[in-house]
């Protein structure tokens, strides 16, 4: 018997429904609709543009040789010191039993200062005194002597031998009197030295030795700052020496607290060698009329009236370049915006740029905000309370 596998067989009530291609496509996204998100995305973006306004922030040129921006250039800070110090000290050694003044008060010549223990040295004194009494009592011995030797010589009443005896003891006691009575001046003196002594007027700026100690000859005990008049101490710049700066050149200098006390000062002293750690040399300036506020250790800003250092000066941040040369941007005085100017350095310091050519008193730069503009932008112009570091 041949056997056959049976097919299935379609029948109206068991159809098996078989799944359409197309069912399993998403559906087509016509050109209409693209259109329309297309039209309503440029819809989004197109709104009213408003002006870019930069706000930056700027100075006006002054005259040159004056700060441009009041923090570069010329100034300087420094403060005030006495003219002349000196420091105080015994002469002879010895321990300090008194100290009559403290730092801060106010001496004059002639008052005293300290004082040594003296024992020693009176008792040296009454010594000497009586080595001169002795000294001269053998004089007053030996000068009749000597009249009646010189008397009775010419007539051979005495020996020669008894002459020249006579004429030596009475020479001899002579020059005893002599130099007892200088070791009487020096044992003087020293006793005087026991007492230290203004030798003029001035202040004391610091004490050295205290009550009880025992010091040496000539060991510091006091220092003191005499009334010959005050500087000014500044720490200057390598390139203010090389600009021409020297001893003689006039300088103002205002106390840092108060910008309106001011007064003349001229440069006396200026170090030939650079400190060593801040490469800056040391100048001193003599007050001409120091006002009674410029007390001893004020701070105090110097201004150099010209010579060393003159010429417009800008801070390193108002520098751009136009064309591949220096230039800055200028605001326009007829309305806030800016446009570039070419300019000539005439040199650079650790804060500033020497300015030779391309501006002129009145122009207002641009010192902050320099990357962000172009010509003929608009800007707002900063106060200084508006700026924050």
């Amino acid at each position: 018997m041949e056997s056959r596998h049976d097919q299935p067989s379609e029948t109206a009530g068991h159809h098996t429904p078989r799944r359409s291609r197309s069912m399993t496509r998403p559906p087509a996204v016509t050109g209409l609709t693209l259109g329309l998100i297309a039209l309503l995305l440029s819809s989004c973006h197109k709104k009213p543009a408003k002006p870019d306004i930069r706000p930056v922030r700027s100075i006006v040129i002054q005259s040159p040789g004056s700060t441009a921006d009041n923090d570069t250039g010329n100034t300087l800070t420094g403060q005030i010191t006495p003219h002349r110090s000196v420091t105080v000290a015994f002469r002879v050694p010895g321990k300090i039993v008194e100290r009559a003044v403290e730092a801060g008060s106010i001496v004059h010549a002639g008052q005293l200062l300290a004082r040594l223990d003296d024992t020693v040295a009176r008792q040296a004194v009454r010594a000497a005194q009586a080595d001169a009494d002795a000294a001269r009592a053998a004089l007053a011995q030996t000068t009749p002597l000597q009249k009646r030797a010189t008397a009775l010589m010419p007539v051979n009443a005495i020996s020669r031998n008894e002459y020249d005896d006579v004429i030596r003891r009475y020479k001899t006691t002579q020059d005893e009197v002599q130099a007892t009575q200088a070791r009487l001046r020096i044992a003087r003196e020293e006793l005087d030295h026991t007492r230290l002594t203004a030798d003029t007027d001035g202040v004391i700026t610091d004490r050295l030795a205290e009550t009880g100690e025992v010091v040496a000859a000539g060991q510091p005990v006091l220092r003191m700052a005499t009334d010959t008049g005050r500087d000014a101490q500044f720490d200057m710049p390598a390139d203010f020496l090389r600009d021409g700066l020297a001893p003689g050149q006039i300088m103002t200098v205002c106390l840092d607290a108060d910008r309106t006390v001011c007064t003349d000062a001229q440069i006396y002293e200026l170090s030939p060698d650079a400190d060593p750690l801040t490469r800056t040399y040391r100048a001193r300036a003599l007050l001409r009329q120091p006002p009674p506020a410029m007390t001893l250790g004020s701070v105090v800003t110097g201004h150099l009236a010209g010579g060393a250092s003159s010429g417009i000066r800008l801070p390193p941040s108002a520098l751009t370049t136009q064309d591949g040369k220096p230039a800055v941007w200028i605001v326009r005085p007829d309305g806030p915006t800016v446009t570039p100017r070419q300019i000539t350095i005439a040199g650079y310091t650790a804060g500033s740029v020497t300015i030779a050519s391309g501006l002129k008193p009145g122009d207002r730069v641009v010192t902050a905000g320099v990357q962000a503009l172009v010509p003929d932008q608009k800007v707002s112009l900063l106060d200084e309370a508006d700026v924050r570091p």
